[in-house]
């Protein structure tokens, strides 16, 4: 009986010590599997890392695209501005030299015809003045003439021939002044109608002052200057041209691609709005007589059974429900890749935070959320749960849970 007891004994031992090692051997291959887990979370994490950060990254570059581009329409603005005020100090400039020009044009024809007539008038005094001369050698070279053949002829004695020579030039005299007073004036009103034109011509050559001798070579500058200003005014247009053409265009394709993606989010909006509230009606609405770009949006909404109003107006909870079915509609004309939600459920009762984790499920295939929330309802529908506890004081601690696993190792 002692031998079969000690038998007894020891297969006793050696069934325990086997299932010791199974036990072992199990908790072996759990703490295996579970490194595996954690290792392989690990990776994910990593890999999660490395998309919040190459998100981040782009965003960043995004924000900077945008920023340049806006320095680079501030900056077109500005140059557009000066341009326009370069534009207008020329156009003064020329209109001041032009204005120059004309006057000093007029002043040299003003003279110029001045001195016309005055040359007109000395012409026609010289050449009265040659034929007086001339009248009068002819009337000598008669008396001479007189005299002569009365010497030879007539013999006559020089008392009567001094008569004679009297006489004759006594109507040399009379003739001389009859043929001037038939051709012009007077010799003295003459003379004295001349002296006076001749006194206002010099009066008003005082007036004017010293002769500029160099006013050709300015003239030519300034017309050399004009040139060149019409010449820059000229660049500065088509710049000026090009650039309006430029923020045209700009404005144009803006307004376009505006319009469409409003209308767009609109439909989806409604459709949304509907969806989310189990019926109703909603629409954003743009300013009126306002340019497209800056015109204002409203946003109105009429829940079930309740009057059509703006978004201001709306409780806690429906004014996030609107907003929610907004930013879906967003996301339904323009995807994006990730979205964080900061506990926008927070105003939500259970029935309305299932509707909208309904509705996020169905965005999950081409965006990726990341939604920070208290509510037990959102947590259920996350594939990968993130908690934060401090479980000593003044020391957070991350658990994560990746519910695709868990469901995994349980199936």
């Amino acid at each position: 009986m002692l031998v079969k007891d000690k038998e007894q004994l020891k297969k006793n031992v050696q069934d325990e010590i086997t299932a010791l090692k199974v036990s072992l051997a199990q908790r072996q291959e759990k703490r295996d599997g579970l490194s595996s887990a954690l290792n392989k979370l690990q990776v994910e994490l990593r890999e999660m890392q490395a998309q919040i950060q190459y998100i981040i990254n782009e965003s960043q570059n995004c924000q900077q695209k945008k920023q340049k581009a806006e320095e680079e329409i501030k900056q077109l603005e500005i140059l557009i501005s000066e341009f326009q005020a370069k534009k207008v100090a020329l156009e003064e400039t020329i209109t001041s030299l032009q204005t120059e020009r004309e006057e000093r044009d007029l002043k040299v024809m003003e003279l110029n015809t001045s001195l016309e007539e005055k040359q007109a008038d000395l012409k026609q005094t010289e050449q009265q003045l040659q034929e007086l001369k001339l009248k009068e050698n002819e009337y000598q070279i008669r008396i001479l003439n007189l005299e002569e053949r009365t010497k030879e002829e007539y013999q006559l004695d020089l008392a009567n021939l001094d008569a004679t020579t009297g006489e004759i030039s006594l109507e040399l005299m009379t003739t001389t002044q009859d043929e001037t007073t038939d051709s012009a004036s007077p010799p003295i009103d003459f003379w004295e109608s001349v002296s006076k034109e001749i006194e206002e011509f010099q009066g008003k050559v005082e007036r004017l002052g010293n002769v500029n001798l160099e006013a050709i070579k300015e003239h030519d500058e300034l017309e050399i200057r004009e040139t060149f200003l019409v010449n820059q005014k000229e660049d500065l247009e088509k710049s000026k041209n090009a650039l309006q053409n430029l923020i045209q265009k700009i404005n144009h394709t803006s307004r376009e691609l505006f319009d469409k993606t409003f209308n767009d989010i609109r439909q989806n909006f409604q459709a949304m709005f509907r969806k989310l509230f189990g019926g109703g009606k909603a629409d954003v609405i743009l300013e009126e007589n306002v340019d497209i770009l800056e015109a204002g949006i409203e946003i109105v909404a009429q829940p079930p059974n309740k009057e059509l109003r703006s978004i201001t107006l709306l409780s806690g909870g429906e004014k996030v429900m609107t907003t929610v079915a907004l930013l879906f509609a967003v996301f339904q004309a323009k995807p994006s890749p990730f979205c964080i939600l900061d506990e926008v459920d927070a105003a939500l009762d259970e029935s309305n935070i299932n509707r909208f984790t309904h509705i996020l499920k169905e965005f999950t295939s081409d965006t990726q959320f990341l939604v920070i929330t208290h509510s037990k309802v959102t947590m259920s529908v996350a594939n990968v749960l993130y908690g934060i506890t401090m479980q000593e004081p003044g020391v957070s601690k991350r658990v994560a849970v990746k519910f695709e696993d868990i469901e995994r190792k349980v199936a």
